[in-house]
């Protein structure tokens, strides 16, 4: 296993992921189209309702499978899972079904804006008259888990959305990629191999506004959870798109990627705020909203 896949499994221990199939591609295509005459004949869902997620065979012969399901309902894990033996016929099948608590809902609804300042500024909004309400059990489930770090924390930051003061957002993750260009080591072909992971606006406490918050990791990582996340689709082509930026990850950093590098920054001057952050193998396992409470 390459370095950057290796890498890639630790930072899905703090994310909703997916796994590709497991076994040759003519036999993935086969198990695809009994499965879609399943779905349909027992769920009623057709093709155009469902993307392929997993895919994996037991060494008996016989299979396990999950599919998302389009515009699935949000409290749900918006899932079709199953098996089937090894001759393909079905032995069970189940459309989505509830999340497990509302906490694990309430992490599923993070993951998916933390790609975008507005979309967490917006959650923030939704979420926060409930934050104390949220059953002591959920919690507890939340908690159990290392990989679903302090969401609460995260989401009782002062998230905001940029006034008139505020240096525009491009300028803002501009002037971040000038500081990762300016650590030592870092090397001008490195940087179009990093992308954003989480982008934030809030007022720290003891300030009164705003810093930009940004947080990087490998490109093919960012690229793997966008498709997770948001287009909730596992394809041989998206397969392959992750495989070659991987490998070209690994041909530029060789043993030293970046796991996660946090930089804040004042929203108003530009000027940086604290130190940056740099996480490396082996990781903390803190996740990305631990990442973002970094002090």
């Amino acid at each position: 296993m390459t370095t950057a896949k290796r890498l890639l499994c630790l930072l899905l221990l703090c994310a909703l992921c997916f796994q590709p199939f497991c076994g040759s591609r003519a036999e993935a295509e086969d198990i695809r189209e009994i499965l879609y005459q399943y779905c349909e004949s027992e769920l009623g869902y057709t093709r155009d309702n469902l993307t392929p997620n997993q895919y994996v065979q037991n060494e008996d012969g016989s299979w396990d499978f999950s599919l998302y399901v389009k515009d699935a309902e949000p409290e749900t894990n918006g899932l079709v899972i199953g098996s089937l033996d090894s001759d393909g016929k079905l032995i069970e099948i189940q459309g989505p079904a509830p999340v497990k608590s509302v906490a694990m809902w309430l992490n599923q609804e993070v993951r998916k804006c933390m790609f975008d300042y507005r979309e967490l500024y917006l959650l923030k909004q939704q979420w926060e008259p409930k934050l104390d309400s949220i059953p002591e059990k959920d919690m507890e489930t939340l908690n159990a888990a290392q990989s679903f770090n302090p969401i609460l924390d995260f989401l009782k930051l002062n998230i905001v959305l940029p006034d008139e003061k505020c240096i525009p957002y491009e300028k803002a993750r501009q002037k971040t990629v000038e500081i990762i260009e300016s650590m030592n080591g870092w090397k001008p072909e490195m940087t179009e191999h990093v992308d954003v992971m989480v982008e934030l606006l809030y007022i720290p406490d003891g300030m009164d506004h705003p810093v930009w918050q940004f947080v990087y990791s490998m490109a093919s990582s960012v690229f793997h959870q966008k498709t997770s996340l948001r287009e909730k689709e596992y394809t041989d082509e998206v397969s392959d798109r992750y495989d070659r930026m991987a490998d070209e990850e690994d041909a530029i950093f060789g043993q030293n990627l970046p796991c996660m590098i946090s930089i804040r920054i004042d929203a108003y001057t530009g000027e940086q705020v604290g130190e940056t952050y740099l996480e490396t193998p082996p990781t903390s396992g803190v996740g990305f909203t631990g990442i973002v409470l970094w002090k």
